[in-house]
């Protein structure tokens, strides 16, 4: 797959049309985007990315080996994900969020910007922390 390959569909009068991602976007293999998802300038997704439908990157930010993201996802400027990490539906993450490996977050978790959680860690459903929480 390359860049060309990735687009986002949005809405006009009269059906859908393609809306071109970022630029600088690098993919691993076995990336498996779903529905809608918009890729900011400068992402780089590791091996075997899973990204559910309506997933948002923004600019700036990597994503390790075997992430998984479910769907309504929004992860902000210069977010980094470690390997093996999984965000359930509906998370939110601010700018300059990092993450360590085999981190789990629930359905509905929120995290500020520049928060910073280590490797191992676990966070229930609707989970809210605030910027700069480490």
């Amino acid at each position: 797959m390359t860049r060309d390959d990735i687009f986002a569909a949005v809405p006009d009068a009269n059906g859908w049309r393609k809306m071109p991602n970022g630029n600088g976007v690098t993919l691993g293999d076995g990336v498996k985007l779903g529905n809608g998802v918009t890729l900011g300038n400068g992402v780089t997704l590791g091996d075997r990315v899973k990204l559910g439908n309506y997933v948002t990157l923004g600019n700036d930010m990597t994503l390790g080996d075997h992430v998984t993201l479910g769907d309504h996802v929004t992860l902000g400027n210069g977010v980094t994900l470690g390997d093996c990490v999984t965000l359930g539906n509906g998370v939110t993450l601010g700018d300059c969020v990092k993450l360590g490996d085999h981190v789990t977050l629930g359905n509905g978790v929120t995290l500020g910007d520049r928060v910073k959680l280590g490797n191992c860690v676990k966070l229930g459903d609707r989970v809210k922390l605030g910027n700069g929480v480490t």
